[in-house]
């Protein structure tokens, strides 16, 4: 039976070339997803190693920063030759030589970082031009210098505390964005200009030069670890944040492509051996047992995933290498990330090809084998009988339903991960074992469409829903691949829809403006409000935020930083459907707004008309309001008779008709020469959100695209072999007057109608599984809002009718080009 196994895959060469292309495929990402993981980490310690390489040591300081004569006590111990001071960032404000301040998009606040005085002890690379030496120098990201035009030379002013204005020369460029820092200057113009007296100090210092870790221990009685702990430890930090989590889910879904691999190479695997049940009756009349018939299949099954480990590895190095490539060139990897032979990959891919094509091919070789010989000699069954799927099959695929949904709706009420994803793999089975009884009904539906094409749209859809077995094993895959997709379209619509109701509600206009000025009173100047009396403005209102150390209710206390505002400004501002108990015309002088939260939690459940004292004055509360301590306006609003001071802020609003970026134009405009006011844009930050979450749409869509790959090359090989196991059925129709035409596109729209099959069973389970598994992540989160984005599912929908007619076009045009006469004599 060896020899016969391997001549069938001698002889049959292309059928199982077929059958291993998806297992191949999943071997492949599965082995990229460990080999660019590996490379990862590999990178990872290279970088973090280079940053600590000329460290000797590293001190922390535990209680309070270190002091500028800390540093000084350790530059002067033996065997130091440099000392780099650390801390996390400083806000900075940047200003052209004319006066024009640096505002970058997206960034109300800019930060600086501190420039190395050796550059061996530096935490960037050097883009261009060299790092600062002296005092009034320093360094600059090269995103921020490309899109300002500056480079080496450039002179810039930098704002202290106090407001005044110092030129510094640019010298370099590192890498990074205005994320990372917007500017490095060296530790005196530092703590000199960028820190308040009461704020000046370092939460760490790199030691370099051959003193011992003991040493400086010593001299500082702080927390000091060696150069190759420091690199340990950053290494460990990088690999415990995001990184890991990529890596994590670059594997998983890599292990997602492996189980739709499962289901393609069963459906396949099943064709392959429908099609020899005369061969093998042939084996069992000249004497071999059942049980030497299905070694052989499964000998035969484990060949192919040798070829297709193989084959997948290959692929999978190639896959790697190209996306760490394009990682590189896109700038969000090292140069140092390169990929290299990597063994746990190899064994992983050999491992996962030889078990995916044996497991797969189990239940269809066991099913070849209880054929009897004279039944199987006398013709040619279908590969797929009509008959029903059965109690057994039918019971398990009801209970999986049952489990699935019970833990779905587990993992949404208690908020577990885990058990939603299990919920989600059992109904997942489910659909599997009940495919045929739901495919049957569904292709009648989806198919309807297709008969006014004429008799090849009738043929197509009847021919779907008499088989259903069939129909469901081409389907499964891609079902299981749009429902994946669908769930991830769902989570993230669902988070852009809560942060877009949490941002709308929580920014009070669509402009605020507020001093950032470090050292100084944070008020906004008089004049500046009278300058934003812009006609593409709505007249500006001014508030005042202040921290209340006590307001005493009958039933509690709290403090919080509370607002002033004008009563007319937030009755104008503040919708009704907002206010809980009151009346905002009764806002005034001697009144306060309380959100509801604070007044149920904090002040022993306030109500409208109870007083409050704050000091020595007593305020009746006016209006409660919907809200917590991060309401728009305030947990608490004064009238600003009651808070009286300086406005810290400026609340502004566009006028009806105006675009943002004109109104943003206007604001920028009268801020000119004023580089301490932060802006907060609305639709700044909401294009940003959305930005960002099409960004996180786009990574998972490549993820998702690994088990979608497999899925469509699943739907061709299952229609390519079923294609050739039909070879009489379409025999007939032509001798019966189909023509070559008509056929070519009666297999095309049964392709059509399967995929659209599975994107409509895929699109209903990711949606039911996609709000589930949103409450499961994010259930704990106040406010969660659920959104099913019909416009991307459509698309999806429509993608899935052209990836059915693309996968259709071989197998369809291999049968077109077959004479009826041929196919008679062959079938």
């Amino acid at each position: 039976m060896l020899r016969v196994a391997l001549t069938r895959v001698r002889y049959q060469f292309g059928s199982l070339l077929l059958v291993s292309l998806a297992v191949a495929a999943a071997v492949a990402f599965i082995a990229a997803s460990f080999t660019l993981g590996d490379a990862i980490r590999t990178a990872v310690y290279r970088e973090t190693a280079a940053q600590a390489e000329h460290v000797a040591a590293r001190a922390t300081s535990n209680e309070k920063r270190f002091s500028d004569a800390d540093v000084r006590k350790v530059a002067s111990l033996p065997g130091v030759t440099a000392v780099q001071p650390r801390i996390d960032f400083g806000t900075i404000a940047l200003a052209e030589p004319d006066g024009t301040v640096v505002r970058v998009p997206g960034e109300p606040t800019l930060t600086a970082f501190v420039a190395p005085v050796d550059p061996d002890l530096s935490d960037r690379k050097l883009v261009t031009g060299a790092y600062p030496r002296k005092p009034g120098e320093l360094v600059v990201p090269e995103k921020l210098a490309k899109d300002r035009g500056w480079k080496p030379g450039t002179h810039v002013d930098v704002l202290d505390t106090a407001r005044g204005k110092h030129d510094f020369t640019i010298t370099g460029v590192v890498e990074g964005s205005t994320a990372d820092g917007a500017a490095g200057l060296l530790p005196a113009d530092f703590s000199t200009l960028l820190q308040r007296p009461d704020e000046r100090g370092w939460y760490a210092l790199d030691v370099k030069g051959t003193v011992t870790p003991q040493a400086v221990r010593d001299a500082l009685h702080t927390t000091v670890i060696s150069g190759s702990e420091y690199a340990d430890e950053l290494a460990t930090t990088e690999l415990g944040g995001s990184i890991t989590d990529i890596i994590r889910g670059l594997k998983l879904f890599a292990w997602v492509a492996v189980v739709v691999a499962l289901a393609v190479a069963y459906n396949a695997f099943g064709i392959v051996l429908a099609q020899r049940q005369r061969e093998v009756a042939l084996v069992r009349c000249v004497g071999a047992r059942r049980g030497q018939v299905f070694r052989a299949s499964i000998l035969e099954a484990a060949v192919v995933g040798v070829v297709a480990a193989v084959g997948g590895y290959a692929g999978g190095q190639a896959l790697a290498t190209a996306a760490a490539y394009g990682a590189r060139a896109a700038g969000i990897a090292p140069d140092s990330l390169t990929v290299t032979f990597s063994p746990t990959a190899a064994v992983v891919a050999l491992i996962v090809g030889v078990s995916v094509s044996v497991l797969a091919a189990i239940m269809p070789a066991w099913s070849a084998t209880r054929v009897a010989p004279v039944r199987a000699l006398s013709d040619q069954p279908e590969l797929i009988e009509d008959k029903r799927i059965g109690w057994v099959r039918s019971g398990v695929g009801v209970l999986l339903v049952v489990l699935g949904a019970g833990l779905a709706w587990y993992s949404a009420d208690r908020g577990d991960s885990w058990a939603g994803i299990g919920g989600g793999f059992l109904v997942m089975l489910a659909l599997l074992a009940l495919g045929p009884v739901v495919v049957g009904p569904l292709v009648r539906v989806v198919g309807f469409p297709g008969r006014v094409t004429g008799a090849a749209g009738r043929l197509a859809a009847a021919n779907g829903a008499r088989h259903p077995r069939r129909t469901a094993a081409v389907t499964n895959a891609l079902t299981i691949g749009i429902g994946l997709a669908t769930v991830m379209l769902v989570g993230f619509a669902s988070l852009e829809k809560t942060a877009n109701a949490e941002l709308t509600a929580g920014y009070p206009a669509d402009y605020t403006l507020t001093s950032v000025a470090a050292g100084s009173d944070p008020v906004i100047p008089a004049s500046l409000v009278r300058t934003l009396d812009r006609p593409e403005l709505e007249k500006p209102v001014p508030i005042r935020s202040q921290d209340v150390e006590s307001i005493v209710a009958p039933r509690g206390t709290v403090g919080v930083t509370a607002t002033a505002l004008d009563p007319a400004a937030l009755r104008a501002h503040l919708p009704s459907k907002f206010v809980e108990s009151g009346d905002l015309n009764a806002f005034g002088p001697g009144q306060v707004v309380v959100t509801s939260k604070v007044a149920t939690e904090q002040l022993g459940g306030l109500t409208a008309g109870d007083t409050v004292r704050v000091g020595s004055k007593t305020l009746r509360v006016a209006v409660i309001v919907t809200g917590g301590y991060d309401s728009p306006f305030g947990p608490v609003t004064f009238d600003p008779a009651d808070l009286a001071g300086a406005p810290t802020g400026v609340l502004l609003w566009k006028k009806p008709g105006v675009d943002a970026s004109d109104a943003r134009a206007a604001i920028d405009s009268t801020l000119v020469d004023l580089p301490d006011v932060e802006v907060s844009d609305l639709a700044g930050t909401l294009a940003e959100l959305r930005s960002e979450i099409n960004g996180y749409l786009a990574a998972g869509g490549l993820l998702i695209g690994m088990a979608m790959i497999v899925a469509i090359l699943g739907v061709m090989i299952t229609l390519t072999l079923s294609v050739l196991e039909r070879r009489r059925e379409i025999a007939v129709l032509r001798a019966l007057g189909l023509t070559r035409g008509q056929l070519y596109a009666t297999l095309t729209l049964e392709g059509a109608i399967m995929a659209l099959l599975a994107a409509v069973l895929g699109s209903a389970l990711g949606v039911g599984l996609g709000i589930a598994g949103t409450f499961a992540a994010f259930g704990s989160q106040d406010d969660l809002l659920i959104g099913v984005p019909v416009e991307k599912i459509g698309f999806v929908l429509l993608g899935a009718a052209v990836i059915g007619v693309l996968a259709a076009l071989p197998p369809a045009r291999r049968a077109s080009r077959t004479a009826p006469v041929e196919a008679l004599a062959t079938a």
